[in-house]
């Protein structure tokens, strides 16, 4: 079928569904939500069998969704109407929400249910349970349909009963220290995650707060700045403490960053309290990296905020890797988190520095060191077991170990167009034609779509997908590493990878590949051409394009006849 996309951005959901389809023969376009009237002319120009609405804040055109049968994702089940449907069901600490497909109408959310799912509700994140629970059932709605579609079947009915819920004022987000409880402070940070955050009066100053941890050893009096970890702050609540790793300052174009830098001037006298990864604590609080040991395998998850990895992370990452490899452990497994594996470089620290291309510079190198440092590991199997989407920087990452295994679903952006048409390190140029050979190397770095763990397994840039979810993941991950570390394979294994790491070392040294990589990264930081800075400026800023990239729209790339 030919599907058009409406999409206020290509978030994690419309590129799931775009893998999803394409992967099944679809043809894919995508219009972004610039304007309504150019919504209608990438209608009138595609001419589609059916038109989707993965993410869109906007209604349809009445002009469109009268001519082209048009059907709006909505995170909700049937009867849930309104723009902060994730928002209200977290807050209110609903067991069971859903998703729904449904026909576009005059009224917002009001139209004809075509299909639906319902799922547990965990108390997570409201990006997180986005990314995957409300994804999920999602995809299952869109592949339902089109099965439906594509055999004559139209199954859908009305909604009957609904409950119009509004936008979700800070009023009901805000977070007042001196009364709220621990709980209380988690249900309103999490339903306000990734945007628009929640609000708080700190010190006599407001300040947006994102991804809160419970805290359940520190004790202090609320609203008190009670310690510092890996940036994150600890601050005391009404009955205890929670961390909050990222802030936003209450002013136009302020940015969301670790929240040690948002209010350093408040932290003098804060205590640091520091916590390594593979330290052992039997009580709930803030870790950015942990490190656990079982049956002759190190695991190392890095729980990076959406993905982005810091100077600073990197060389936090960097340390517990070498810490790893000292250990008398058979394999080093990185597991990134369970709404992403990495996704290289921290775009808003660099946006935020004194000088963006000096700390890109800083940025890419402490990227590097880490994954140098997983390249050199001779003596153990290192694998890489994504969870999560990764992007740029880190499915290269992911690339330096021995294995790189993927869950079902899974989506990877192998390229690094997208911010500036940089040139990537981190090596891709000694793993990537390793893997698939340098023509279909060159093709996945001129590629600036997503493409899936299936596809990606199909092409050889991984080396397999199972699971589908984090947990049946890991699972499946702990039984293949049981087998093959306790298999005759594994010396084999080792002695080969030696052989080969020394041979390719004499043909060219890893040094010299950096170095190359790094040469055409720092005409990106430093040259004539400032696209990089512009587009980082755009993407730190959440700035909406003026048009629809011809990458994303088939519909407006010269030659195009429907």
């Amino acid at each position: 079928m030919r599907i058009l996309f409406f999409c206020h951005r290509f978030n994690s959901l419309s590129q799931r569904l775009y893998c999803e389809l394409t992967d099944r023969g679809h043809e894919v376009s995508i219009e972004l939500d610039v304007h309504p009237d150019l919504m209608v002319e990438a209608a009138e120009l595609y001419k589609p069998d059916l038109i989707i609405a993965p993410f869109l804040k906007r209604k349809v055109s009445e002009e469109v969704w009268r001519k082209y049968l048009t059907l709006i994702l909505h995170p909700g089940p049937p009867g849930d109407r309104g723009p902060s449907a994730l928002d209200w069901a977290i807050l209110r600490g609903l067991k069971v929400w859903g998703v729904t497909l449904l026909e576009a109408s005059h009224e917002y959310d009001a139209g004809d249910v075509w299909a639906w799912r319902t799922f547990p509700m965990r108390f997570a994140r409201k990006s997180s349970i986005y990314r995957n629970q409300v994804t999920e059932g999602a995809v299952e709605c869109v592949l339902e349909t089109l099965e439906n579609l594509q055999k004559g079947r139209i199954l859908k009915k009305p909604q009957g009963h609904s409950v119009w819920n509004p936008y979700m004022e800070q009023e009901y987000r805000k977070v007042d220290w001196q009364t709220d409880t621990v709980l209380d402070v988690l249900r309103k940070v999490y339903a306000s995650d990734s945007q628009p955050g929640s609000l708080s009066h700190i010190k006599g100053e407001d300040y947006y707060l994102f991804n809160a941890y419970p805290e359940e050893e520190l004790k202090g009096a609320p609203g008190s700045l009670l310690a510092i970890r890996d940036e994150a702050v600890c601050i005391g609540t009404a009955d205890g403490a929670v961390w909050i790793t990222h802030m936003r300052r209450k002013e136009k174009g302020s940015i969301k960053l670790p929240s040690a830098r948002v209010i350093s001037h408040l932290l003098d006298g804060v205590k640091e309290e520091p916590l390594k990864p593979w330290e052992s604590v039997d009580f709930k609080t803030y870790r950015e990296i942990i490190y656990k040991e079982e049956r002759d395998v190190g695991y190392i998850t890095f729980n990076f905020y959406n993905g982005a990895m810091s100077t600073e992370q990197c060389e936090r990452l960097l340390e517990t890797v070498k810490y790893a490899k000292r250990r008398p452990v058979k394999a080093i497994v990185l597991l990134g988190q369970e709404d992403f594996f990495s996704n290289g470089m921290n775009l808003n620290t660099i946006e935020d520095a004194e000088s963006p291309p000096d700390e890109s510079w800083r940025n890419i190198n402490a990227m590097n060191d880490v994954c140098e440092e997983i390249l050199r590991t001779e003596d153990k199997l290192t694998v890489a077991g994504m969870q999560g989407n990764a992007g740029a920087g880190g499915v290269f990452l992911a690339l330096t170990c021995d294995f790189v295994f993927a869950r079902e679903g899974v989506v990877l952006n192998p390229h690094y167009k997208n911010i500036g048409n940089l040139y990537g390190s981190e090596f891709w140029t000694y793993t990537l034609p390793k893997r698939v050979g340098w023509e279909k190397g060159r093709e996945i770095m001129e590629n600036r779509m997503p493409i899936s763990s299936l596809k990606a397994y199909q092409i050889g840039l991984i080396d397999g997908v199972f699971g589908k979810t984090p947990e049946e993941f890991r699972d499946k991950l702990r039984r293949w590493l049981g087998d093959f570390l306790n298999s005759p394979g594994y010396e084999e294994f080792i002695k080969r990878k030696r052989e080969e790491r020394r041979k390719d070392e004499l043909e060219k040294p890893l040094s010299a590949y950096r170095e190359e990589e790094l040469e055409r990264m720092k005409l990106n930081f430093y040259g004539f051409d400032t696209s990089y800075h512009i587009a980082r400026y755009y993407f730190v800023r959440r700035i909406l394009p003026f048009r629809t990239p011809p990458y994303l729209a088939l519909h407006r790339r010269l030659g195009f006849s429907s």
